[in-house]
């Protein structure tokens, strides 16, 4: 098992910056996300900068915000997904269609992008994999949505090679146990997006509060069974990364000291609960 860090919690630092905090930290590797000093660079000077810092890209995730031409809705991932290739990332992280039907809309267009592109890598050699992650559930809407449930997304994963991330905010939100996605995405999982979720928030019930703060938790602050899924993933052998991605508020980002020392917080809270034991964050 590797431990990873997701570079959108510091999304407004310098690369370079969040390579070094990551290799100080004793991570293994980064999940890049996709960002404008992404674009301005390319994938190739990211990675020399990545090799520079002695931090390993790992995986690429699409931008999280709605930049023009990269949106992973909005046909973003015909650029994205060569900027991938470009890193010597292992992983291209993708998202489920906001979609009841893979034959019409979205739902089409999100098939018709896989199967255009995995003969494409496959062809390359790149060594580049499309990985799917489980979706959010946040209305009754989302539930209706085709690869909403872990076990429709499994079989789709299944029919067109694809190898999936299991997000645990987003299981949490969904009412899924961890320990049961994890299994049911076992032999094709190749990361875990750890972060927590609920719990108590202290600035009440003030709307933003809620979504800054409750969603996408430091590990052990919210009421997510994570020391219990990481342990069964060590117990089990699991050879992918455990990618921390937690907010920017989780990470204390207006204080470097502070997140730097985050960072040395949540690596120690991964070691021990691969070993058995965590506590709370």
């Amino acid at each position: 098992m590797k431990f990873g860090l997701s570079t959108g919690t510091f999304y407004i630092y310098p690369l370079r910056t969040v390579f070094r905090w990551a290799r100080q930290a004793s991570f293994d590797t980064v999940e890049l996300v996709v960002n404008p000093e992404v674009i301005a660079r390319g994938g190739a000077a990211v990675r020399r900068v990545a090799e520079e810092e002695g931090m390993p890209i790992g995986s690429v995730h699409p931008t999280v915000v709605r930049l023009p031409g990269w949106w992973e809705r909005r046909g973003g991932m015909e650029r994205t997904i060569p900027l991938a290739m470009e890193t010597g990332a292992g992983t291209m992280v993708m998202h489920t269609p906001r979609s009841e039907s893979l034959d019409a809309g979205e739902g089409l267009a999100f098939r018709q992008l896989v199967e255009r592109w995995q003969p494409r890598l496959a062809a390359s050699g790149n060594g580049l994999r499309l990985a799917v992650e489980n979706k959010a559930v946040r209305s009754a809407l989302d539930r209706r949505f085709a690869l909403t449930p872990v076990e429709q997304l499994r079989a789709f994963a299944d029919r067109h090679d694809l190898d999936l991330v299991l997000d645990t905010m987003h299981a949490g939100s969904a009412g899924v146990d961890l320990v049961y996605a994890s299994k049911v995405f076992a032999g094709r999982l190749a990361e875990v997006h750890l972060s927590d979720m609920g719990g108590h928030v202290p600035l009440g019930n003030w709307r933003l509060a809620q979504d800054l703060w409750s969603q996408h938790r430091f590990p052990g602050a919210g009421k997510l069974a994570l020391e219990e899924m990481v342990a069964a993933l060590a117990a089990a052998g699991f050879e992918g990364t455990v990618v921390l991605e937690i907010n920017p508020v989780a990470a204390r980002i207006w204080w470097p000291a502070a997140a730097r020392r985050r960072l040395d917080r949540a690596m120690a809270w991964l070691r021990r609960a691969a070993a058995g034991g965590a506590g709370p964050g």
